[in-house]
């Protein structure tokens, strides 16, 4: 039986809360609802613990997955500066570019924007958050996104970090949703096997496209051969593993013309599943649409009736608010008919 995302998520963190144990995000659990407090006293990953004084104003972003999730939560204004893997975003106004020629996040150029919080995702060393703090800025470094939860965990987290609880609470309950739609889909059918490929390289074991690939209801074939982490995959897994579909991100070479991948499933009959190249590498919102596609088009038939389920309840949930909201001390059904049927007649004016 599939339990609904939102309610193992209320039970995971009362059992973290009550073993005190921190999760990989930082040494703060965060918590559903659309108010933000401060001062915030949070520990991140690095074990440092921090205090935010009062909202922020200005937010510096050094990847682009903290980028995207503060785009994706509507708190475009707030962000002053990025890394340059952060410029796909369709920003509003123009951006301070934080990272050198070589891409690495520049210190100086962080430093020079004097912003109220750095958020620095898992990829940014130890040692460049330390040189920030040390010039007196305020820098929550996370740990690393394992699973999809961690990613709907991590953006109510930036939420709270940025003062943009109910917009963030607001992006992770519609993430949970999506996920939910998903492992309803999935549970109980056959798992395709499946293949991401980019430029010879595949991801294995441990890594997050992994757990995207699982979590769509598939069998990563990498993982099945062994491989662990991102590694180049040789001619000889690709046959031996004989993948039914192959995905490709929008950015990577197409598959490679070779007799190992012409003579699989998945180019014989044209399975192949194109993402979003940002969305699928970046551990933040737009993951669960890479979730939600790869399942749709694995599952479709179960898909499209998880979705249908989920339309219905939706809207059972919408028709039960009502009647409670109308529905005062007092007053029965039939008054509170007449009340709605009075407001949608003054609406018409």
């Amino acid at each position: 039986m599939h339990v609904p995302r939102g309610l193992l998520a209320v039970g995971l963190t009362a059992l973290l809360l009550t073993a005190g144990v921190a999760g990989g995000l930082g040494g703060v659990a965060a918590q559903s609802g659309s108010d933000c407090s401060y001062p915030l006293t949070v520990t991140d990953s690095t074990g440092t613990e921090i205090t935010i004084e009062e909202e922020p104003e200005t937010v510096v972003t050094l990847a682009p997955s903290a980028a995207q999730t503060m785009y994706e939560i509507g708190a475009q204004e707030k962000v002053i500066g990025i890394s340059d893997r952060g410029t796909y975003l369709d920003w509003d106004e123009e951006k301070e570019i934080v990272s050198g020629d070589e891409g690495f996040v520049n210190t100086e150029r962080v430093i020079a924007q004097d912003p109220d919080i750095v958020l620095a995702p898992n990829i940014i060393s130890e040692e460049k958050v330390e040189q920030l703090r040390d010039a007196g800025l305020t820098v929550y470094h996370f740990g690393a996104s394992e699973t999809m939860d961690d990613v709907v965990e991590k953006t109510r987290l930036i939420g709270q970090l940025t003062g943009e609880c109910e917009a963030a609470d607001a992006k992770a309950t519609e993430m949970e949703q999506t996920l939910d739609t998903v492992a309803e889909a999935v549970d109980g059918e056959d798992s395709p096997r499946v293949l991401y490929v980019f430029a010879g390289y595949t991801s294995g074991e441990g890594t997050f496209i992994d757990e995207i690939l699982t979590t769509a209801g598939a069998t990563n074939v990498a993982s099945e051969a062994g491989i662990s982490g991102f590694q180049m995959v040789s001619d000889e897994v690709v046959a031996n593993q004989s993948p039914e579909w192959i995905v490709v991100n929008d950015e990577a070479p197409g598959i490679p013309d070779k007799e190992a991948y012409n003579g699989t499933p998945a180019v014989q009959n044209d399975q192949i599943i194109t993402v979003n190249a940002h969305s699928i590498s970046q551990a933040a919102p737009r993951t669960v649409d890479v979730v939600e596609h790869i399942a749709s088009e694995l599952h479709p038939d179960a898909y499209e009736a998880a979705q249908a389920t989920t339309t219905a309840d939706t809207q059972n949930e919408d028709t039960t608010a009502v009647t409670t909201e109308t529905e005062a001390p007092g007053f029965g059904p039939i008054v509170a008919l007449l009340a709605l049927g009075g407001a949608a007649f003054l609406r018409r004016d």
